[in-house]
């Protein structure tokens, strides 16, 4: 639960100064539970009945600005499941403002489709769904969220003009520095996932879809392909 995560994330960060408030700790692992959705996004499956031959409400439980449709299914039920491929459908934001699922293959009214999308991970202190495993690497990103903190609020500190008193604080940057990019590290070492993947990137494809009606494109018949 979120305790865990707490005690956790401060074992990690080694604030001894305790110059972390608790407000600092809690928005830090949001952050990182929010990054972990990006990386590893939490499934949900409803089943929607079809009002209209190609225009389907959206589930239920679709979180507005952020759930996005990974498999469309229909008819319910085959061994393997028959899913509709992506080309074949998208989101619509018709006039009333509402997001609908447009079809470009009709469905009988009445028919059953199962729609898996994504949603928002939740963590709190009576709900957790981030997997026991993966719950170090989280901890890991919010430590190193800290430790960034750590490392600007060290680099505004001077040294004492008194040599007794005198502490190294330039050290303290680049230690916490260090730290934030080794905890990042074991984030993406915990999931299996490579940061450099993660860069910006672009490409040219061949877009195959066919019209709003079905029909081959009159410009770009399927013979050209």
């Amino acid at each position: 639960m979120l305790s865990d995560f707490q005690t956790l994330t401060l074992a990690l960060v080694r604030d001894d100064a305790t110059r972390l408030s608790v407000n600092d700790r809690d928005t830090a692992i949001a952050n990182a539970v929010t990054r972990y959705g990006q990386d590893r996004p939490r499934p949900r499956a409803e089943d929607v009945t079809a009002s209209a031959q190609q225009f389907i409400g959206l589930p239920a439980g679709w979180q507005a600005d952020y759930s996005t449709i990974s498999s469309i299914e229909t008819p319910v039920g085959r061994v393997p499941p028959t899913l509709l491929s992506p080309e074949r459908y998208s989101l619509y934001l018709d006039a009333a403002q509402t997001r609908k699922i447009m079809l470009l293959d009709a469905v009988n009214v009445g028919a059953v489709l199962r729609i898996t999308f994504s949603v928002r991970h939740q963590l709190d202190g009576s709900t957790d769904t981030i997997p026991v495993e993966h719950r170090e690497p989280v901890c890991c990103w919010a430590a190193a969220l800290l430790c960034d903190q750590l490392a600007s609020l060290y680099s505004g500190s001077g040294d004492s003009t008194i040599q007794a008193d005198s502490v190294d604080h330039s050290s303290r940057p680049r230690e916490f520095a260090a730290r934030a990019k080794h905890l990042r590290q074991r984030y993406f070492d915990g999931l299996g996932l490579d940061p450099k993947a993660n860069a910006a990137g672009g490409t040219t494809v061949n877009w195959n879809a066919y019209d709003n009606q079905g029909r081959d494109r009159l410009t770009h018949p399927a013979r050209y392909r």
